[in-house]
């Protein structure tokens, strides 16, 4: 009888173990990157975010790096957006969350902004992610009202190292 007691927790394990296995990590992704720029200049720490609306799910967001790029994740593990239509929504950063290290003197300092450049307000775009890689550039147009972005009060500081 001892030897049915042992075997049963070891059977129950393998099982659950090769039904987990079938099991899939998510939904289809479409790889997402691109560059946000305002009147042809990169626009550092902007928050993209790609929600989905057809079909609707879990949406995927990053920031800009110093250079306007920017590549989606969608979870720690994953990188993209879900496959379908998107609204997209980008946050310009306000000045004081926007600090760098300079590596010669150490100090954050803010680096050059486009002209023109405002924080906290957003901008929508609608896009389609497909299956594979996806490019979706965006230049921020200021002479559109875009809606003032909601704050939470708040305030975020997104450091980054100095890129020359």
């Amino acid at each position: 009888m001892k030897r049915l007691k042992f075997w049963k927790p070891v059977t129950m394990a393998s099982l659950g173990l090769f039904l987990a296995s079938g099991c899939s990590e998510g939904p289809e992704l479409g790889i997402v990157s691109g560059t946000v720029k305002l009147q042809g200049q990169a626009v550092p720490f902007a928050y993209v975010m790609f929600q989905p609306v057809d079909p609707p799910g879990t949406y995927g967001a990053a920031y800009t790096k110093a250079d306007g790029t920017y590549e989606l994740r969608f979870s720690e593990s994953r990188n993209g957006a879900t496959l379908g239509k998107h609204q997209v929504k980008i946050r310009t950063a306000s000045t004081d969350e926007i600090q760098v290290e300079d590596k010669n003197t150490g100090l954050m300092v803010t680096p050059e902004l486009p002209k023109g450049y405002q924080g906290r307000l957003e901008f929508e775009f609608d896009r389609t992610v497909a299956s594979g890689s996806n490019a979706h550039d965006f230049d921020l147009d200021p002479t559109k009202v875009p809606k003032p972005a909601k704050t939470s009060g708040t305030r975020r500081v997104r450091r980054a190292a100095f890129l020359p």
